[in-house]
């Protein structure tokens, strides 16, 4: 019994012996594929723009260790504009908006009520 045992554990370990191990921290492909950035026609882009810095008042999207600043081509699009929530990307003669932040929108913190009392009487 113990060795009909074995002998099924040793066959299960050869038949997978060909695959090549895993990375226990990447995704599964299924889930990093349903992840993706999708563009409108549903295609994948290259890469999301995750972190964009302002230095001396100009916005610069960071990308693999590098800088880029609007007019330079990032992964084959022009980046036209770069502001705290979102790049503009110029790509086949259309632009697009890649946002930072993906359902985020930055708004002005509502006005509490007893400061709008204050602000009605003189």
């Amino acid at each position: 019994m113990k060795s009909a045992g074995l002998l099924l554990l040793l066959a299960s370990l050869l038949a997978h012996a060909d695959e090549p191990a895993r990375d226990p921290t990447a995704l599964p492909p299924a889930l990093r594929n349903a992840l993706a950035p999708t563009a409108p026609g549903g295609e994948p882009y290259g890469q999301a723009i995750r972190q964009v810095v302002f230095v001396e008042g100009r916005g610069y999207v960071v990308q693999r260790g590098r800088r880029y600043g609007v007019g330079e081509q990032l992964d084959g699009a022009r980046i036209e504009r770069i502001t705290e929530q979102a790049v503009w990307l110029r790509e086949a003669g259309k632009v697009r908006r890649e946002p930072l932040y993906g359902g985020v929108e930055k708004r002005p913190p509502p006005v509490a009520p007893d400061a709008q009392k204050s602000k009605e009487k003189p």
